[in-house]
């Protein structure tokens, strides 16, 4: 990942800085349907429903040289609004190749998603899970403290889990 403008997609549930795709379908990574750097936090057929407090919220804390870019994602499976998914994707000023993933309630313990980041549609890519039940525990909607976090180094290639 790289310093520059970043663009989140609602409907694939991810982040992207060029190349932005409305594909909702996952699958393994790289993915042809992102062309530039991506963040894939929970690539799934996720849903906002109306009259919810479900959305895609951002925000950044610290200050410089140390800021954090945070977008949190409150949403349900499409087709199921009761399935819940509350998860954060957070950027690093201080660290532009790191990118970290911190998952709070995931009702299909990541049955159908994909996790990962991607550097164009072509790679370098790392993944996570790919439809893989239990790789993010279910959390509950009194979860205060992440029950996963994964934080990819671009730069080095390699990523870490803890929870």
């Amino acid at each position: 990942m790289v310093n520059c403008a970043i663009v989140t997609d609602r409907q694939t549930q991810c982040v992207c800085l060029a190349g932005c795709s409305g594909a909702y379908t996952n699958g393994p990574l790289p993915s042809g349907s992102f062309s530039g750097p991506t963040a894939f936090g929970y690539w799934d057929d996720l849903y906002i429903y109306a009259g919810t407090s479900q959305s895609v919220y951002y925000g950044t804390t610290g200050t410089y040289p140390n800021r954090n870019l945070v977008f949190e994602f409150y949403m349900a499976h499409y087709g199921g609004p009761t399935l819940y998914y509350h998860f954060q994707i957070v950027f690093f000023e201080a660290t532009p190749n790191v990118v970290r993933y911190l998952y709070y309630q995931v009702s299909d313990s990541g049955a159908s998603c994909t996790i990962g980041v991607q550097g164009s549609g072509s790679g370098p890519s790392m993944t996570y899970s790919v439809d893989t039940a239990g790789s993010v525990p279910t959390g509950s909607p009194t979860t205060s403290s992440a029950t996963l976090t994964l934080t990819f180094n671009t730069a080095s290639g390699t990523y870490s889990s803890s929870g």
